[in-house]
């Protein structure tokens, strides 16, 4: 059944299980997107730009209590595809979750990038797609209500999370980051030149492979000395992908537990 509410110039129309947490409000516009609706469980941002931001909850059966987590992908991927495999995972550990696709994605780990296709201006550089990340959290203040929210980024959108939470703290009640991007396409919007104003707990996580790199050692320090903590796994991959047993080839139940437990962690204190 849905729940459908008049506004003027618009009807917005919601699953009835997001309506409830949502309350189909315009919410979440600043100067990047002009006004955001929720149409059978899908969540659309005009932007300025002309970009349309698409985001898919996933209640999973969750009330409105339970915390949110914002899922921003990789690089030339999308929301579906790096996540379809995670997001029943978060939901049974009482996690409700929205994926978005973000500009600068694709069809990696299959499905579709949304947002992407709306792009005409091409190519998007990694750092453009802050603007997506920051429209979808603001987005998300009417879903989450009064519960926690934690926002979660893989690579480049792991970069783009600390930005996010240096710029938008009283939104944010924790981050997460796989693999945050440190290389020379991200010289403007690096998770390190962020980290300082970064009030919210914060993990990091990445694997061994990409430990033998000067760059990410280097930021491993500096996120560190800043409170920040960091999880190396030894047959992790690239991303949050190194959370997915098919993807790594490995049991990497472990790294489950440490992201489930610090998730719990940080939202019963809130």
């Amino acid at each position: 059944m849905f729940s459908m509410i008049a506004f003027t110039l618009r009807i917005v129309v919601c699953v009835s299980s997001f309506a409830l947490a949502a309350g189909c409000g315009n919410g979440g516009s600043s100067g990047t997107a002009d006004s955001a609706s929720v149409d059978n469980g899908l969540i659309e941002i005009p932007m300025a730009d002309g970009v349309r931001v698409y985001g898919s909850p996933h209640q999973g059966g969750l009330d409105a209590s339970a915390p949110l987590i914002h899922l921003f992908h990789q690089g030339g991927s999308n929301g579906a595809g790096e996540y379809g495999s995670l997001i029943g995972w978060l939901n049974e550990n009482g996690f409700r979750a929205i994926a978005w696709d973000a500009r600068a994605g694709g069809d990696t780990f299959g499905g579709e990038n949304r947002t992407q296709a709306t792009v005409t201006d091409q190519p998007s550089d990694y750092c453009d797609a802050y603007g997506d990340v920051e429209a979808a959290i603001k987005r998300g203040e009417t879903i989450a209500g009064d519960a926690p929210v934690i926002v979660w980024g893989s690579s480049y959108s792991g970069a783009l999370v600390f930005q996010a939470a240096a710029k938008n703290p009283d939104l944010i009640d924790a981050i997460i980051a796989f693999s945050p991007a440190s290389g020379g396409p991200l010289a403007d919007c690096r998770a390190i030149q962020y980290i300082n104003g970064v009030t919210a707990p914060a993990l990091v996580l990445r694997p061994a492979s990409e430990m033998e790199r000067e760059s990410a050692q280097n930021q491993r320090a500096i996120l560190e000395a800043a409170g920040v903590r960091v999880e190396v796994f030894e047959h992790g991959v690239h991303g949050s992908s190194m959370l997915v047993d098919d993807r790594t080839g490995h049991d990497m139940s472990e790294a489950r537990d440490i992201v489930i437990d610090w998730l719990k962690e940080q939202t019963e204190e809130n």
